[in-house]
């Protein structure tokens, strides 16, 4: 009785193992899709070019503009931040110099300022004056 227990087992179980394994099935391998796209027609257009026109300029008559400018040339003798120091260094100054003395405010600096020379030669003579009277930092101020 033991032996047919021992076959009847061992036979269910040949067949329950062959029943739960999957049947191999083969699946067609997809190839992969390939699109080939065409270039698209590029028509050719023909823009046509401006011609240029080489415009040969004379010296109008209108040049009395440029030479009405007026340059002028300062020497600088003191530059600050403080409104006050440079009034006070004008003030100073107004009473050793023939000459104009003015406070200019060019941010962020106050600038002490002398004359309006119309020529660099002129402020440079001039500068080295301002330098005499003990001003040693003056310099002229080119436009």
């Amino acid at each position: 009785m033991l032996r047919k227990l021992l076959i009847l087992v061992l036979f269910f179980s040949l067949v329950f193992a062959g029943c739960t394994k999957k049947a191999k099935t083969t699946e067609p391998v997809q190839q992969p899709t390939v699109i080939i796209e065409e270039e698209p027609k590029v028509e050719e257009v023909q823009v046509e070019q401006p011609k240029l026109e080489v415009i040969e300029e004379t010296p109008s008559q209108d040049t009395t503009l440029t030479q009405n400018v007026v340059v002028e040339y300062k020497v600088q003798i003191f530059a600050t931040y403080d409104e006050t120091k440079a009034n006070k260094v004008r003030d100073e100054a107004k009473g050793k110099f023939t000459e104009e003395v003015y406070v200019e405010y060019i941010p962020p600096y106050y600038k002490v300022r002398i004359g309006h020379f119309k020529t660099k030669e002129e402020a440079d003579s001039y500068r080295d004056l301002v330098k005499e009277k003990g001003y040693s930092d003056a310099f002229t101020v080119v436009p």
